[in-house]
């Protein structure tokens, strides 16, 4: 039985299914979880693995289908029990425009009482599944980085954003691989092997998992092979090889539904049944045990604990493009103008706005600038936050920190435009009383208090409407130098920088996750030396040598530069 409610409201659907299970003889009895899937695309696949998954967990299942871009407000739903709905009942809930902003409260109101609560993504996972306002309240969060664009990189920013009880459909591809690759070990002599190889196609989330998982469980490193294009399975695991002093141990995948196992001085092959796994067996098993999986937790870390992977939060982004102007006063007017326009816009979606300005000559005029440019495009600067990139760590007032070169320029201004003093968020100096390091952990702590709960490393998500930046002709961008070892640090939102190879030694700097959280990148260049450093900074992305190429926005990143300083670009 299925009926549709439109204009709705979250206690309506809660009658109407009780009404429905009264008149056709459904009940809430057995039903052991409220299983919540979060669709980004079609919902029917997930909802058909969640209806034949409920034969073995009886469920409700609440859908959220979800439309923030909306120019109305309002919620429909649709409600399925008895045939339609498998052995548990089924909520599609349609929530438009702002009631986005208390999916919870919606969602809340129609859980199962006193049962665990279970939040699915079948595609485009959170960096933090934990920190998403309806995993937050789930025992178990189960994502699919392979469903996702960039699945290495998910995995990456999940990785990063772990906590126990997450769960990936990647892992659970591999549990009968897993409990072959077991009974293989055992075939006497039982030794550790002394190479291992997983072969398979390297950016499949499930092929770097079973290497990390072979790797941490015999503690020597597995090897990734890659498949031939000729060879079955290439999608995910297509074999496993155990190399021991008396020869390897070859688990093949011939077909869809079956693996070959070749043992030392047996050539001949022995045929085990492994067909690939449904949508709704890989579901049903995550199901099945409700407590966190802290093996993969474990091995989640193993598979990313040796990268750099500072690089991860600048891809799948908007490739850069760039304005080039004729010299460094042109770029300044034309970025204050682009931010102004940026941060209008802005204002206009939502009731702050945020913008990070910079040092250095044309980072100074383009603050210079922008005070004529917010009033032209009526930005209501009340409601604009100034932050900052970075910070030298002298004296307050020290010609040498930026937050002194646009005082007269910017700040003075925008505060007689009516901009409250505490929407000025400068870094701290010394005469605060603190060390560098406090004062680096102090300013990040102001900007995670403004942005939310949940840490810049596993949002994935904007803060900032608009991040201007410098480039050196180093290539660094705030003061994250090249070969540095202070830019490794992600987990923070803001840090120490001792040692700088350009005076002064001692500065503060937003970390790569921060910087990368902007809907809009202008960096700003101008001047023949920084040349190859701007040309360098248009191919990959490489934050280790290369600092400038590996922030993004969004929303969009743009060089604005002057013809010197585009003079060595190949496109």
């Amino acid at each position: 039985m299925i009926t549709t409610l439109t204009d709705t409201t979250a206690s309506s659907i809660d009658k109407k299914m009780i009404e429905m299970r009264e008149t056709f003889g459904a009940n809430t009895i057995g039903r052991v979880l409220t299983l919540i899937i979060i669709a980004t695309g079609d919902i029917e696949e997930p909802l058909e693995a969640a209806i034949s998954a409920s034969h073995e967990h009886p469920a409700r299942v609440l859908v959220v289908d979800a439309d923030p871009e909306a120019e109305t407000s309002g919620l429909d739903a649709e409600i399925r029990v008895g045939r339609d709905a498998g052995a548990g009942e089924i909520v599609i809930l349609r929530a438009r425009g702002d009631l986005m902003a208390s999916l919870d409260t919606l969602v809340m109101a129609l859980l199962l009482p006193d049962a665990p609560i279970v939040t699915w993504w079948p595609e485009g996972a959170p960096s933090s599944p934990v920190h998403d306002v309806l995993g937050s309240m789930s025992q178990r969060r189960i994502t699919d980085s392979a469903a996702c664009a960039g699945p290495i990189d998910t995995l990456k920013r999940l990785r990063r954003g772990y906590t126990s009880g997450d769960s990936d459909l990647a892992w659970s591809r591999l549990t009968r691989w897993r409990g072959l690759v077991a009974s293989a070990f055992e075939v006497p002599p039982v030794t550790v092997p002394q190479r291992v190889e997983v072969s398979g196609a390297p950016g499949n989330p499930s092929v770097v998992l079973m290497a990390a998982w072979l790797s941490h469980s015999l503690g020597v490193d597995a090897r990734i092979v890659e498949s031939s294009s000729g060879e079955t399975g290439t999608a995910g695991v297509h074999g496993v090889r155990l190399i021991r002093e008396d020869g390897a141990i070859d688990l093949t995948r011939v077909s869809d539904e079956a693996i070959v196992m070749t043992l030392p001085g047996d050539d001949s092959g022995q045929h085990v049944t492994m067909p690939r796994r449904t949508l709704d067996e890989l579901l049903a098993e995550e199901l099945r045990r409700l407590d966190p999986d802290e093996v993969y937790g474990e091995v989640l870390a193993t598979a990313f604990s040796a990268i750099d992977d500072s690089g991860t939060y600048a891809s799948g982004k908007p490739e850069p493009t760039d304005t080039v102007l004729a010299d460094g006063a042109e770029v300044a007017t034309a970025a204050a103008e682009a931010t102004a326009s940026q941060l209008a816009t802005a204002l206009e979606k939502r009731n702050l706005a945020h913008l990070v300005v910079t040092g250095g000559t044309v980072g100074t005029a383009t603050a210079r600038a922008l005070p004529a440019t917010l009033a032209a495009a009526e930005v209501d600067v009340s409601r604009l936050h100034i932050w900052w990139g970075d910070e030298r760590y002298v004296d307050p007032d020290s010609s040498e920190r930026n937050e002194v070169a646009v005082r007269s320029g910017l700040l003075e201004p925008l505060q007689e435009a009516g901009m409250p003093p505490r929407n000025i968020h400068a870094m701290p100096s010394p005469a605060d009383g603190m060390s560098l390091e406090e004062a680096a952990a102090w300013y990040g702590q102001q900007l995670d208090q403004s942005g939310g709960d949940e840490p810049f490393r596993t949002r994935g998500r904007a803060f900032f409407d608009v991040l201007l930046l410098g480039v050196g002709p180093d290539g660094h961008i705030a003061s994250l130098f090249p070969e540095h070892p202070d830019q490794r640090q992600v987990g923070a939102t803001a840090v120490a920088v001792s040692n700088s190879p350009k005076p002064p030694p001692e500065r503060i700097s937003l970390t790569w996750p921060v910087l990368n959280s902007a809907r809009h990148v202008a960096l700003l260049v101008a001047g023949e030396e920084k040349a190859a450093a701007v040309a360098a900074g248009h191919g990959d992305i490489e934050p280790w040598v290369l600092p400038a190429s590996a922030v993004r926005g969004l929303h969009s990143t743009t060089w604005f530069l002057d013809r010197a300083a585009a003079s060595q670009r190949t496109r």
